[in-house]
This record gives structure tokens, sequence and C-alpha cells, in this order.
């Protein structure tokens, strides 16, 4: 028998976890399919985050270089590579784990594979299970891409 479920959400990030956790009030079998290596999403691991994280740095490294301006003697702001990375790093490492305890806590059914459609409200994941469902988001984020750009 093909398990059934009332809400499937395809992608563990953001998009996917928050509908699943919403879902979770209107339905009784909610569950989220996630194969990708490392659970927590494109916007916590490589987008969003991180990206923020060195920005807010630079921020602060800017506004130290300018402190006169807030009435600060600040005779020499630098950054140490090596620490901003680690920080970045530790940050990440630990919404990650966050999201992760998220993913796991029971509130839904958690499926790590990869899946595709075989027809109406009906899944393969990529260990041949098939899935139903009456309600399916497809929340499976974007790639990181470089454009081809001499230089």
């Amino acid at each position: 028998m093909q398990p059934h479920y009332d809400f499937i959400a395809i992608g563990g990030g953001s998009a996917g976890f928050n509908a699943a956790r919403a879902a979770t009030q209107y339905a009784d079998r909610v569950a989220i399919i996630d194969g990708a290596r490392d659970l927590g999403g494109l916007c916590i691991l490589r987008g969003c985050m991180p990206s923020k994280t060195l920005i807010y740095t630079a921020e602060v490294l800017h506004r130290a270089r300018h402190g006169a301006t807030f009435g600060l003697e600040i005779p020499h702001a630098a950054a140490d590579m090596r620490a901003v990375l680690e920080r970045k790093r530790r940050i990440i490492g630990e919404f990650a784990d966050f999201r992760k305890q998220q993913l796991e806590s029971g509130k839904f059914t958690l499926l790590r594979a990869h899946a595709h459609f075989v027809g109406p409200n009906r899944l393969e994941l990529s260990d041949g299970t098939i899935v139903t469902a009456d309600r399916i988001l497809i929340g499976t984020g974007s790639r990181v891409a470089r454009p081809e750009n001499p230089g």
C-alpha cells in the first residue's frame, strides 16, 4: 500500500519547511521530501545567510574605519579573513542545525529522498517508493549559477 498524505512539500528549505509547518494546523498527515546531502535549504546553507553574514561584517569594518564620524578614535581596522570565514561557518552551522532539528521534530514525516511526479498527486521517490498526496508544494529552491563572463 502506498503512503498517502494530506500535504507534501518537496524541499525542506525555507518555503517547504514553513508550508509544512503551516499545513500541520489543518492536516493530519504532512510530509517533507528532501534529498539534499545537507538539510537546511539554499537560503541557510549557500544563499541569504552566508551573504548577509559577510555583508554585515563588511558594514562593521566600514563603520570602524569611519569611526571619526561618530567621535571615535579607531587607529586601525582590518579584516582577519580566517576569523571572518570561521564566524560565517559557525553561524551557518547553528542555523542549519536548528533547521535540521525542526525537520526531524516529528511534527511531520521527513522523507530523505528525491522525488518526481509519476501522475496527478503521485510521486516516486529516489528509493522507488510511491507516495500520494491531496496537495503538493514544489519548494525546491534554486541553484547558484555563475554567468560566463571573462575576467
